[in-house]
Parts: structure tokens; sequence; C-alpha cells
């Protein structure tokens, strides 16, 4: 892999910590030691230190201990990914090593998959909920297109949830915090025959808020959300085993308001008033949580799943039938223009329904030679309306349907003790259609077909003791789509925008050291994308109207150094790290809209900028992310004591993919505190905890508004829950 792209500074980090992993003794004393973590990153359960792949596995266990409750906490534990918080759910993109698709269109698929369950997600926005009874996360870096196809050309979060247990168990957690949170979560699990197991697990939450609207006297930007999961286990026979599963999540929320973060003393709002009028009693800063608008946000999700999993023994090999079925509804009412002396607002509906199936044949683990392969299909039907007024008026309702069907193999090859070599193809086809309506007009149609074959090549190379060196050439797809918003024109029905690809190399070492006491993961990447697919906002002056571009950027990099470290220093303390020192770059872009008031000095010429060499959006150089256990036992006490803390930092960041100066982010660290006490018997624990412990504040997004205000600078910020310190106390009772 060409590392010409990494600094001398970035390069000597990497194989300094190379080089010390490789130093370490191989055995002091016999206990404790480090449990084995087992993934399914390569479609069959591993090790996650035997397999070619950067990845973050998180257990149960550890997401309990660093205050993981929701989908945007999983940026605590893994330094690569990165969430931008947008005014909604379907406007806050995943990213991982500075890549992830942020667009309006419903039919542009998310550069990064969730998958929960052996089942992808239809839109990104159903992966925010809460994390209730999850065996086990895991954050797989870097392109993924090969086995999970074309939603994983920057990477893949793969949830697992917890199977049915052989014993009768059950668990009760009850939370509540200051700033008026209350959640409950719950769990039983058990044999119902012999042969047939069930886990049955569910959750409600409740928190008002954390933005306060001077105008009505409300505190908004709040949730309450609910759920129910079902999960059945029959082995029908000894070669056949049958999973069920049934999960619905429905929320209601107040989110996403919009506080001032700057205001131009010349800005006036659409009724042509004032700052004074619409900012009374608000000052605008970063700290800023106050807003002043006359309509509050209202969102509602309504999510539905079904998976039905088949297991059949074919002798040595294993058959798995998959079949997915997800439904998705999603509303929300946005006041856009952020102030309460006019109303201009915007709502809008989605609906999506998706079908997969997939089926996989695995071999056993052979010492020569073993592999996977399967068969992949997928059907999702799109459907949005949208509307906003009384000025920039849009009304528009629009379908979008995309058919998916893919074979797919990875192979093993050991060519001898130490070396082994991996190899895998997928071929992909699909088909997608459009159709959009506004109110008066013919519908605009478009149809266009994308296939692509996508190869991955991976070495390892295992030494006598823990240690294990692995190099890996792997490609990328995200398929091409149709930029469905309020801008759509015949011209985008007739050209969908381009597929994404990308190519990544990797080289890295995973090591376990002082007799399983030490683990240290440590990988060099270098990513190239040509046709990255990223969207711009600009206002239209003639028209009155916001338009909202998909653009193909022309060639985009990502590279750096990401470390991943455990160690159990006593037998009651525990230390992960994590680190990724990453430079994501836009290598060309030269038809770039500008940014909001930016002037020719500044690089605007006739309404386009030059990208090239600008860093990408909401991309930290260096985030760190530390977590430290400690237990205590209590030898005369009914109970032991445990305390934990976890410490995130970032530096600096830029919101704006037009590389607009005003929407910075500067670097900030974030220290979550816990500290209770466990029954022996694990009957009861008891959690106080402080999040934010230090009060830091940041913004999670930013953005001008000069479009609303008179050509005025006027710039509002996203702030997030975690951005000031709150405490509460945690109950968890098993039975």
């Amino acid at each position: 892999m060409s590392v010409n792209i990494l600094s001398k500074k970035r390069l000597s980090i990497a194989v300094g910590l190379l080089s010390a992993g490789i130093g370490f003794p191989s055995a002091v004393q016999a206990q404790p030691q480090l449990e084995e973590v087992l993934v399914t990153a390569q479609k069959r359960e591993e090790s996650a230190q035997d397999i070619p792949v950067a990845v973050s596995a998180i257990d149960s266990e550890s997401l309990e201990n660093m205050g993981v409750n929701d989908f945007n906490d999983l940026t605590k534990v893994s330094p690569s990914l990165t969430i931008t918080q947008g005014d909604q759910a379907n406007n806050s993109p995943i990213a991982l090593r500075g890549i992830g698709t942020f667009a309006f269109g419903m039919s542009i698929e998310p550069s990064v998959a969730v998958i929960i369950d052996d089942v992808p997600v239809a839109a990104s926005a159903q992966a925010f909920s809460n994390l209730v009874d999850v065996e086990r996360i895991e954050v797989l870096r870097g392109p993924q297109s090969t086995l999970f196809g074309k939603s994983a050309s920057a990477g893949v979060i793969n949830i697992t949830t917890k199977e049915p247990s052989e014993y009768p168990e059950a668990t009760i957690e009850l939370s509540a915090t200051d700033d008026e949170e209350v959640r409950v979560l719950g769990s039983a699990s058990g044999m119902l025959t012999d042969t047939l197991g069930v886990r049955v697990s569910g959750y409600h939450s409740d928190y008002e808020g954390h933005v306060e609207n001077l105008h009505t006297g409300n505190t908004i930007n709040g949730k309450e959300s609910k759920g129910l999961r079902s999960k059945f286990r029959w082995d029908a026979s000894a070669d056949l085993t049958l999973t069920l599963i049934a999960d619905i999540n429905e929320s209601e929320d107040n989110c996403c308001a919009s506080p001032f973060n700057y205001v131009s003393p010349d800005a006036r709002n659409i009724n042509d008033d004032p700052p004074a009028v619409w900012l009374e009693g608000i000052t605008p800063s970063r700290e800023n949580d106050q807003v002043r608008i006359d309509a509050e946000p209202r969102n509602t999700s309504d999510d539905w799943s079904t998976t039905l999993k088949a297991e059949y023994d074919l002798g040595e090999h294993s058959l798995a039938s998959i079949t997915g079925l997800r439904k998705w509804e999603y509303t929300f009412f946005q006041d856009i223009d952020a102030t309460q002396t006019f109303e201009l607002n915007q709502s809008s509906g989605y609906e999506t329904d998706l079908l997969t199936q997939e089926f996989r044949l695995t071999s056993p683990a052979y010492d020569k030679f073993d592999y996977v392969a399967g068969l992949y299909f997928e059907k999702k039907d799109n459907s949005r309306w949208f509307q906003r007024g009384p000025v920039f008026v849009a009304d528009w309702s629009a379908e979008a349907d995309n058919e998916i069907a893919a074979v797919f193999a990875q192979g093993k090859y050991s060519i001898n003790n130490s070396l082994t070599v991996i190899g895998g193809l997928r071929y992909h086809q699909e088909d997608i259609g459009v159709s959009f309506l506004r109110p008066g007009d013919d519908p605009l149609t478009g149809t266009s077909t994308d296939d692509v074959v996508l190869g991955k090549l991976s070495l390892q190379y295992f030494t006598a003791g823990d240690l294990m060196f692995f190099g890996s050439y792997s490609q990328g797809h995200k398929g091409e789509g149709y930029d469905i918003t309020s801008s759509f024109s015949e011209s985008s029905a007739e050209s969908p925008v381009g597929a994404e690809t990308s190519d990544s190399f990797e080289l890295g070492m995973k090591g376990t050291f002082l007799n399983r006491r030490l683990q240290l993961n440590t990988t060099l990447f270098s990513t190239s994308y040509e046709g990255f697919q990223a969207q711009s906002t600009v206002t239209n002056a003639e028209t009155q109207t916001l338009e909202f571009k998909l653009n193909n950027v022309g060639d985009l990099q990502t590279s750096g150094v990401e470390v991943d470290a455990v160690a159990l220093l006593t037998e009651n303390l525990q230390v992960d790290m994590g680190l990724a020192l990453i430079d994501a770059e836009i290598d060309e872009f030269t038809g770039a809209d500008c940014y909001g008031l930016q002037t020719e000095a500044q690089g605007c010429v006739d309404g386009k900028q030059d990208l090239s060499g600008t860093d990408l959006n909401n991309s930290p150089d260096l985030k760190v992310t530390l977590g430290a256990n400690y237990d205590w036992r209590f030898d005369d006490l009914p109970f032991d004591g445990f305390i934990n803390g976890s410490y995130q930092w970032q530096d600096e960041v830029r919101f704006s993919l037009l590389n607009d100066p005003t929407t910075y982010q500067d670097a900030y660290g974030i220290f979550n505190l816990n500290v209770g006490i466990r029954d022996k018997d694990d009957a009861y624990k008891l959690t106080l905890f402080v999040n934010n412990v230090t009060d830091e504040s940041y913004v999670s997004g930013a953005g001008q508004s000069q479009g609303l205000f008179g050509g005025e600078s006027v710039l509002t910020h996203q702030v997030p829950r975690a951005a000031q310190r709150y405490a509460g106390v945690k109950l968890k009772l098993n039975f």
C-alpha cells in the first residue's frame, strides 16, 4: 500500500506502535486473561483477532459499562465513527473514516450499512433507536461491499441481539436523570419446551428535552420512544433450526430546533422584522440553547420488522436462509424560518417497504481451505410526500423502487501454518425507477440499471505467538440513484446520480501479549473514492426556492492509522483505548457550488468554487477514546463496588461540505463517570452516573441560513443533549 499521503509524523506514530507491539513479552502470569471476542464480520463466527478486517467489537457488558444506550452513543467506543446531527433523524448521516452520505433524496443509499440480526435497515434513520438487549455490536471499518452489498462502501455496523437462554432469566432496568428522562427496559427468556426457546424484550423512554422555546415556554428537542422484540428459536430436528424475530419500534419527538449561533445586526426575517423582535431574550452564541419559534417540530417514526432464519446442517456444511421484512413510516413537521413572527413551515412523510432474502452456504473451518457463498435478493419500495410554504413553495409526491440480485463468495486458503490468503467476489445487479408528481403536472418517470463485479484479496501471516499481520485490497460500490428533492426535473429523471466506487488498501497487525492480558491492534489504510455522492444546498434568487443538489464529487481520499488496545492491568482493572488519525480530503471537485455569502476573493466565481484539496466535512483528523473499569471486592459486605469512566476527545471540524468557515466546531473532550454497587450473586446493580462531567459545550451540526434573512449572515447550530452535564441513577434487577 502506498503511504506517501501520510505525513511523516503519522507514519512514525504507526511504526512506533507496531514496533512496540512486537516487542512485548509473550507471557508473565497465568491469570487473569482477556476473553476471546467472537464476531461475524466475515459471515461466519470467528475470533476478532484472527480475521484481516479492521473491526471494533463491543459486547453487552462493555456497552453497559460505557453508557451506550442509543445508537448515537456508539461514537464513544469507535473513534473512526462520526454522526452528524441534523434537524431530523433522516438528515443525520453516519460516517466511518470520514466517509458518509448526507442526502435529502429518499432513494440515495447510505455509505455505511446498518445490519440488525443479518438483515439491513431500509434507511439510516431506522438505526437511531434504543440499543436494547444487544449481545454485540461490530463496527467494520472500510469497504465491505463484497459480503454486505452496495450500502457498505465505507463500512458496516453489525448489531446482534441476544438469543433465548437455556434457563429461565429476566431483567428489568429503571433509570432517571436530573434533566427529566425516565427509562424502563426489560427482558425475559427461557425454554418453552425442550426444543423451543423464547426471548422477549421491551423498552419505554421519555425525555423532555434540553432546548427552551421562549415563545411557548416549552422545553423541546425531547423524545418519547417505546419498542418490543420477540425472538423464538426452535430446534425442529437434529439438522434444522428456525429462528423467528418480530420487532416494533415507535417514537414521537419534538426535535430538532436549531438555536442561533450568530446573527448579523443587519439581518431581517421574511417578515422584515429586525433581530430585536425575534431574538427577544436570546443571546446568539455557541452555548445558546434557546429558540423563539411559533411552531414546534413534530416527528413520528414507526418501524416494524420480521426476520425468519432457517439453518440446516448438510453434513459438515451448513445452509442458511434469511428472510427479512421491514416497514418504516416517518413523518416530520418543522418551522424553518426559526422565528415567531412569520410562518414558514415544511412537512413530509416517508414510507418504505423492504424485502430481503439471502441464501448462504458455509463450509466447516477446514485447516487448509474453507469458504462462504451466497445469493442475495432485495426489493425496496419508497414513497414520500413533501410540502413547504408560503414562500420557497414546494408541493410534490414521489415513488422510488429498486430490485437487487447478487451472488457472492469468499474463500480462505492456508498455504502453510503461517500464511493464509483470502479472496472474495460479488456480482451485483440493480434496477431502479422513479415517478415524481407535482399537482397539475404530468409525472416525471425514469428507470436505470446498474451492475458491477467487486473483489477483495487479503494475506495473513501468523507468527509463532499470538501475533498476526495482514494486508488487504478491497473494492466498494454504492449504486446510482435518483436525486428526489423539490428541485427534481426532467433532466433528473433522465440522468440519475452516478455510482460511488472505492478502492481500499490496508496493512495491519493484531496481537495478544502478556499472557493474554494485553491486546493491541493497529491498521494503516488508504482509500480512494470516485464519484462520491455529496449534497449541497443553494438558494435560487429568481424562483425564491431552496434547491438541494446531489453531486458526484470527482475524487476523494481518506487515509490514516487506527489503534485499538485493551489492557487487563490487574484482576479488577481493565483499560480500553482507541485512536483514529485520519486525513479525509477532496482530491478534485472543481464545479462545486459556493457556500452562502462566499465572495470572489474567497474563491467564488460565477457561483462556483474549486474544493480540490480541502478537508471533508465533519471528519476530525484525530479522535481518541479512553475507558477504564475497576471492580472493588468487599469481603465483609453482601455487595461489591465498581467505578468506570470514559473519555472521548476529537479535534476541530467543519460541518459544511462547501467549506463554509463559519460552520466549525473547536476541539473538545467529554468525560463520563459511573460508580455503583452490584450484588455478589448478580441479583441487582445500582449505578450513579454523570455524563459530561466537566460540562463541556459543543455543537453537532451548524449551517448558514442567509437565504431566510435578507442575505445576511445568520448561523444556526444543533446542540446535542450530551453538550451539557446531566446526572442520573440506574437500577438493574436480575431474576
